[in-house]
């Protein structure tokens, strides 16, 4: 085929022969041709092969050939066409027959030839009607089964559907609808009249979108029927042609009942690895994996204590078949503890340290009390001479077997060392953890998974399981060894890929590889961060407001806030500051009494009857004058007046004799 306009191939092609594939020869854009279309860019160069899909009329223009003048018709026209008069005459027999909407399928149907026809040795003068009454097929070939009556009688004959000359219909001129003459190869160049439109022959030029698509191309590319193009027909040779179509693995998921499949990737992942293994960093350009179909299983997040590499984190599937027995769960705060609300099941701790609360109202808690978690509870607490009330835990007490339990209430931001209470010795499988435990919780691996070559769970004295995971994964391996299986979770580890059209071969058993992932460190701390949380921060405990001026000296008049009463030092006691002593309930057994803070002598606290003085200083301020003074005449200081130094040493006097 000769190469054409874009747009003079689209308005004489048959919608009935597509798909039809073509090549990018040559036009304006020699090199390319880049347009813009809703939204989104293409690029034709030469040499490109385009494979045509569909088309959808966008447009009809109706142009006068006469004047030029040019009318757009809606889509929806209800007009009839007819062929005009001096346009009815069609060069071969198979043009005829191609002009009429319904084809060959309407028979018979009568037509006459322009000129004198000589058949076989017969004689057809022109203008005579024939009657194509049937189709025939010989050596390839397509013949006409025709009769015609003359002078001398009924005459039959064959005419093949190439023969030349100059035909055209003898029956009444037909009228076609709009959808009819641009389906119709031979109508949509012919000059056409409408009633509805005047009186002139009239050109039906309508504008497509084509829908093709093109190698490496994800979506199906739209291009203008009136792109400035040549092309050329190459579908005949272009048979064994494959149009790759890129995908995203994440957009594998998505198809249904196309498993198991072959694919190649084009493009290895982009963000650094998720999993410390060795089949992530095979996952590369070039490499050809079969996809075996969608994976349910859920996962479990878990990490390892610490060790001398410091935390290692897991994916642990579903199918893991090891055993794990319950280990104590460590709370560090109140707080904490008020995660094993609302689940049914009783938590008891044993406090590991001495904890002391900042409210004056609540009690503190001392090393080997044993307390079972009840539930949340507000209460009244005085803080700087105000009552507020705040968020408590309310708990049962009890200090051995023989005592009696106490209820009590703590403060949710008390911290302390609490370590559950477990006398549980079954051993679970991890459906079973998920089914009948909270998470999170603490086990050790008390059983390996037989299936794993190397099960590093059991290497670790505890493992924290975290949280559930319920993203989907990709059953995958390699095409060299298409029995050893691993999962590939799209949603984080996304790559473009296109299908090959090898026959994806028998499924066979799989051995799965993936059943415990180590997650890189990175990866699992953005792993958190994409976990849903509603849990609200812990609360933040009372401030201590310390005055303090520049030097690290507490203000005049200021006194420290302390958390609680507490009784005083033997040497503290003094004339106008009774002792005061600690509720026995609420004192702790180890705890230490602070030391009192004392403000600095002055002027006005001198007024105030009992208040307690610091000792003389060692230095009198003279001294101390003249030891800070230099000798350096070019700093100018302030210097204090005698008649004020000797006002000073009076009062420190007076206030010691006091």
């Amino acid at each position: 085929m000769e190469p054409l306009s874009f747009q003079q191939y689209i308005l004489s092609l048959d919608i009935a022969s597509l798909p039809r594939v073509l090549k990018v020869c040559s036009g304006v854009y020699f090199q390319g041709s880049v347009y813009e279309m809703g939204g989104r860019e293409c690029c034709l160069s030469t040499g490109d092969l385009v494979k045509i899909t569909g088309l959808r009329l966008q447009k009809i223009t109706c142009e006068d050939p006469e004047t030029g003048q040019a009318t757009e018709l809606p889509l929806n026209f209800k007009g009839h066409f007819q062929p005009s008069r001096d346009k009815l005459s069609y060069m071969s027999l198979r043009k005829l027959a191609r002009s009429r909407p319904a084809g060959l399928q309407d028979m018979p149907f009568a037509f006459a030839s322009a000129v004198d026809l000589t058949v076989d040795g017969q004689f057809i003068p022109k203008g005579q009607p024939i009657s194509l009454l049937s189709v025939a097929r010989h050596e390839g070939q397509e013949f006409a089964n025709c009769t015609t009556t003359g002078q001398d009688g009924q005459r039959s004959f064959c005419l093949p559907f190439s023969f030349q000359g100059q035909f055209c219909e003898c029956s009444k001129q037909p009228s076609y609808t709009l959808s009819q003459v641009l389906e119709s190869e031979a109508l949509r160049g012919q000059r056409l009249k409408c009633s509805a439109l005047g009186r002139h022959s009239l050109l039906l030029c309508p504008l497509y979108e084509v829908q093709a698509i093109m190698h490496m191309r994800k979506e199906v590319v739209k291009i203008p029927s009136t792109l400035e193009v040549d092309v050329e027909d190459v579908t005949e040779e272009s048979q064994h042609i494959h149009f790759i179509k890129p995908l995203m693995l994440s957009e594998v998921l998505g198809l249904e009942g196309a498993f198991p499949m072959q694919a190649e990737i084009l493009e290895g992942p982009e963000n650094p690895p998720i999993f410390e293994n060795d089949w992530i960093p095979r996952l590369q350009k070039g490499q050809k994996i079969q996809i075996h179909g969608k994976c349910c299983a859920w996962r479990i997040l878990a990490s390892s204590s610490k060790g001398r590499r410091g935390s290692r984190h897991f994916l642990l599937s579903s199918t893991y078949q090891g055993k794990f027995r319950r280990r104590p769960r460590e709370f560090p705060t109140v707080f904490d503890l008020t995660t094993s609300l609302g689940m049914g099941k009783c938590l008891r701790v044993v406090v590991t340290k001495d904890c002391e609360s900042a409210e004056e109202d609540l009690p503190s808690l001392s090393m080997g009390d044993r307390l079972e978690v009840l539930q949340l509870a507000k209460t009244q607490v005085r803080r700087q001479a105000e009552h507020k009330s705040i968020d408590v835990l309310l708990c049962s007490r009890s200090s051995g077997e023989d005592e009696e339990s106490e209820e009590l209430m703590l403060p949710l931001h008390l911290e302390g060392g609490f370590v559950e209470e477990v006398s549980d010795s079954r051993r679970y499988s991890l459906p079973e953890i998920v089914e009948q435990l909270q998470l999170p919780c603490e086990v050790k691996v008390t059983t390996k998974d037989s299936s794993l070559a190397n099960d590093v769970l059991g290497s670790f004295s505890a493992l924290r399981l975290e949280a559930q995971i319920t993203e989907p994964f990709l059953v995958t391996s390699l095409c060299e060894a298409p029995s050893v299986s691993f999962q590939i979770p799209p949603q984080w580890l996304d790559m473009a890929l296109f299908f090959t059209e090898e026959p994806a071969p028998p499924q066979t058993p799989l051995t799965d590889r993936s059943k415990v992932e180590e997650l890189t460190e990175s990866f699992y701390y953005h792993l958190l961060k994409l976990m849903p949380s509603n849990e609200a921060p812990p609360p933040r405990p009372p401030k201590r407001k310390e005055f303090r001026d520049k030097a690290g000296t507490q203000l005049p008049g200021a006194k420290e806030v302390t958390e609680k009463p507490k009784p005083l030092p033997p040497l503290s006691k003094s004339k106008g500051i009774p002792e005061e002593s600690v509720p026995p309930s609420s004192k702790p057994r180890n705890a230490r009494s602070r030391p009192i803070v004392r403000s600095s002598p002055n002027e006005y606290s001198l007024h105030h009857t009992g208040s307690q003085m610091a000792p003389k200083p060692t230095k009198p301020f003279k001294e101390a004058r003249d030891a800070n003074v230099s000798e350096d005449s070019d700093h100018d200081y302030e210097l204090i007046d005698e008649d004020l130094i000797k006002t000073i040493d009076k009062m420190q006097k007076a206030v010691l004799h006091y």
